[in-house]
């Protein structure tokens, strides 16, 4: 009779060779040492965060996840750590860092070469690899201007975000809201980069009602290019109205595909 062997090289649970044996497939196995069952433990942990990644369904996703506890407990339980001890950890973080319920990606970091905060990310090139400015794919003008690199007069300035006139307006006032740091749009922007730039929203309106006394105003935000958006950096348009600017200005926003406007 003739075998196949298939190459495993991986850190299997305690229950599998006798469910194997069973299939008839033969095990080459050995019991590793301590140090070198952590090592395999954290090659586990990997495999099982691939899987997890790979999950097509809550189901699947069920599964992998308590594979990746089992990992995690078993790791503790080596290196002699307790899980109410990870925990306290865990909690720890929470409150200095919070958690991961707001949704925020971070595409790339930008530092002052004089900043010792630098440092973190220098001693880490794999993970942090620098990024050479022809290959800074968002850098974008809504960027330049926010890190004083592209001379903008600011109609003002909050926390998250800041105003300036758009450089093609729609009608006398029409102004731009602009978050400080790069996001692509409304939806990927963190919630309170929201709120400031609706906070924002109000303090500019309140301007442009002195100023210019516009009847109405359309508030509106591009998202994504099939929407016609053009710089992929999130910016409200602020655009006042008044009386008699075009023919018929019923449908408002629904121009933004002109059959559709008029119902």
């Amino acid at each position: 009779m003739s075998f196949k062997r298939f190459k495993t090289e991986k850190l299997i649970r305690d229950h599998l060779p006798s469910i194997l044996r069973a299939k008839r497939i033969v095990l080459n196995e050995r019991i590793m040492d301590k140090e070198e069952f952590i090592i395999r433990l954290k090659d586990k942990l990997l495999e099982e965060a691939q899987e997890v990644n790979a999950s097509q369904n809550l189901e699947d996703l069920s599964e992998e996840l308590a594979d990746m506890l089992e990992v995690i407990q078993s790791i503790a339980k080596a290196t002699g750590l307790s899980m109410h001890h990870i925990e306290q950890k865990r909690l720890e973080k929470l409150k200095t860092k919070g958690g991961f319920d707001c949704k925020i990606y971070c595409n790339c970091v930008d530092i002052e070469e004089n900043n010792p905060a630098i440092t973190y990310y220098l001693e880490k090139p794999q993970q942090y690899p620098e990024i050479n400015s022809s290959e800074h794919e968002i850098d974008c003008i809504f960027c330049q201007i926010a890190r004083q690199e592209k001379s903008v007069e600011l109609l003002a300035k909050f926390k998250h975000c800041y105003a300036i006139k758009d450089q093609f307006p729609v009608s006398a006032g029409h102004v731009l809201i602009i978050p400080n740091e790069h996001t692509e749009n409304w939806f990927t922007a963190p919630d309170e980069v929201r709120s400031d730039m609706i906070k924002a929203l109000h303090f500019i309106k309140d301007q442009l009602d002195r100023e210019y006394k516009p009847h109405g105003y359309n508030i509106g935000a591009n998202c994504g290019e099939v929407a016609g958006q053009s710089v992929m950096h999130l910016h409200v348009h602020l655009i006042p109205r008044y009386q008699g600017d075009m023919e018929d200005p019923k449908g408002g926003v629904r121009g933004v595909i002109p059959s559709k406007q008029k119902y």
